[in-house]
């Protein structure tokens, strides 16, 4: 069993040693434990959160940059927008990308590796759009109704204006009578309705206003009022007339489809090619992008919240594990200390008062107490035998 008295002074020593030892190891291993707990989520949030955060900062600006120089180059036709564009490919959304495939592995919450699938689809999606609409916006196909008005419409008019013109000459050299004069009136009004129809059309496929719409179409009935008046009464045409006549009224019967086309386009959502993709394809997947990189990013912030949280409480109870070690440590080798050294300093000190008490003469039958079984427990059973010696001898003497 153990007995503390009964320990010799090496022994108490070593265990005061011993014990102070323990405590300051066990202080040590819990702190570096605590320590390499908060070095572990402080490498998570500086090597996993913090650059997926960047990651996707990163990507959204370069889908919004890449967008912005793509409506630059739809409405200026600047080259320096495409190399923007190109530029954003480059420095942002694709290291970005790169960068949150090589973080994937690591992310603590699985969803993220769901969603980065989802992102780079979408990105596919997203280029292979603005490429379309990069070749195809300053191009004569990015505006079909602007192609047919410029290639079939406009030419078509002149050539019927011209067939008009010519008309309304040999009208005019026939003898003035009144149905001739009704009829070069009707040549001119048809003349002034099909220059007029187109110029309306044009200036509605410009603005997109719809009163030059409603004019356009109100303008090309009475054109077609006129016309049926002139057939009707096409036998008051001269022979000439009547040569180009059937010319005349093939070119109209082209004519109005065209008009009716170019209006039709415009007052459609494809009217711009370049513009109706961009709303179609290109802004819709990077709206879908964008709700994507959001989602990752709330849940990034979460994360980054959780663990700085958690290094607050660890530090926080590694504060408090510490003053309370170094506090129980205080008290126990206080206590330790204060036992070890009184049951080393009495028993010698006893042994000198005893030895001062004989020096002086008296209390010569007086003996140390033998409190425990080390060496001062020896020593008090020696100095006692000591006495017991001296005082034979003494009374030896004395008889």
């Amino acid at each position: 069993m153990f007995n503390f008295k009964d320990m010799t002074i090496g022994k108490k020593v070593g265990l005061g040693y011993g014990v102070i030892t323990l405590i300051l190891m066990g202080v040590v291993l819990l702190t570096i434990q605590q320590v390499r707990t908060m070095e572990i989520v402080t490498k998570r949030v500086v090597e996993l959160r913090t650059p997926t955060a960047h990651a996707s900062l990163m990507m959204l600006n370069g889908i919004n940059h890449s967008l912005a120089s793509l409506r630059g180059w739809i409405l200026l036709g600047d080259k320096k927008f495409k190399t923007e564009r190109s530029i954003a490919w480059k420095e942002q959304i694709n290291p970005s990308l790169k960068l949150m495939h090589g973080l994937a592995p690591k992310w603590t919450n699985p969803e993220n590796q769901i969603r980065l699938k989802s992102i780079e689809k979408e990105i596919s999606n997203f280029k292979t759009a603005q490429q379309k609409i990069e070749d195809i916006a300053q191009t004569p196909e990015n505006s079909p109704a602007q192609k047919i008005l410029f290639n079939q419409t406009e030419p078509l008019e002149k050539s019927i204006v011209s067939t008009l013109s010519q008309m309304i000459e040999l009208g005019i050299k026939d003898k003035a009578t009144n149905k001739n004069k009704r009829q070069v009136e009707i040549l001119a009004n048809i003349e002034t309705t099909t220059s007029l129809a187109l110029e309306r059309a044009d200036e509605f496929l410009l603005s997109g206003k719809e009163e030059f719409k409603k004019e356009s179409l109100e303008i090309w009935k009475k054109n077609a009022e006129y016309m049926e008046v002139l057939t009707k009464n096409k036998n008051n045409l001269s022979k000439e007339q009547l040569k180009i006549f059937e010319s005349l009224q093939n070119g109209l019967n082209q004519f109005g489809p065209l008009l009716e086309k170019i209006i039709k386009i415009r007052s459609g959502d494809e009217w711009n090619q370049a513009n109706h993709l961009v709303q179609v394809e290109a802004a819709p997947a990077a709206f879908r992008i964008k709700q994507l990189l959001n989602e990752m990013t709330t849940v990034q912030e979460q994360l980054l919240e959780n663990d700085v949280e958690e290094i607050s409480t660890k530090t926080h109870f590694l504060i408090v594990l510490l003053v309370a070690l170094f506090i129980s440590a205080a008290l126990l080798s206080g206590v330790l200390g204060a036992n070890i050294t009184r049951s080393i300093s009495e028993p010698i000190l006893d042994v000198c008062r005893l030895a001062d008490e004989l020096a002086h003469g008296s209390s010569k039958r007086k003996r140390l107490p033998v409190g425990s079984q080390n060496e001062l427990g020896t020593l008090a059973e020696s100095f006692n035998q000591l006495l017991d010696r001296l005082q034979e001898e003494n009374s030896q003497n004395k008889s």
